[in-house]
């Protein structure tokens, strides 16, 4: 996968090369599910977003997907609450919720729990699917370079329809799955993860 530059300044968004973080990312992703595995027995943990793609286009923090049974949802969010900051509670719902650490590991990172087989549900479904069709990865860079100058707003609307679009399909193809709509969703696909600079945040 290329990047047209290595580097695109926003308003303030710089986009790198996931590649060019690699060195940083994999010891603090260790940390981090060490440090959940301690406050979660048996934590179904998962590195998600653009710096567990290789060639992607991120800005650069790290998203942590924690998957629970429903039954659990209320207990983990208690405990993650505890240990970890509030991230976006206004798109919080029944089946997800969002925390971060901007401080701890020189790179913010966001936690984003779930509830398994629930509408909020998806962000997997994402990752893998940006990592096993690279003509859609390189879509998805394109479409962040095209749209970084543009101010946050564009890029995340970009990105937004351009992910949507991918779960429609898969929606289409496996209807039994749960329908992450826009209406289900909680908020935007890409401003509930990582630290974006968002009024949500």
């Amino acid at each position: 996968m290329t990047l047209a530059t290595d580097r695109v300044a926003m308003t303030g968004i710089i986009l790198k090369k996931s590649d060019e973080l690699l060195p940083q990312v994999e010891p603090i992703v260790a940390r981090l599910f060490a440090r959940i595995e301690v406050l979660v027995a048996d934590a179904e943990l998962h590195h998600i977003g653009s710096t567990a793609i290789p060639g992607s286009a991120t800005k650069g923090d790290i998203d942590i997907l924690f998957r629970v049974e429903q039954s659990c949802f209320e207990s983990v969010k208690d405990v993650l609450g505890k240990h970890f900051v509030i991230k976006q509670p206004v798109n919080w719902t029944a089946d997800f919720a969002s925390f971060g650490d901007d401080t701890t590991y020189g790179i913010p990172v966001g936690i984003q729990l779930v509830s398994k087989d629930s509408v909020s549900d998806f962000f997997l479904y994402l990752r893998d699917y940006l990592l096993t069709h690279p003509e859609a990865a390189e879509e998805y860079n394109r479409i962040k370079m095209a749209h970084a100058a543009a101010g946050a707003d564009q890029y995340w609307k970009a990105k937004d329809a351009f992910l949507a679009k991918i779960l429609a399909a898969r929606s289409r193809s496996s209807p039994e799955l749960p329908d992450p709509s826009p209406d289900a969703m909680p908020g935007s696909v890409t401003q509930v993860t990582g630290q974006t600079p968002s009024p949500r945040n």
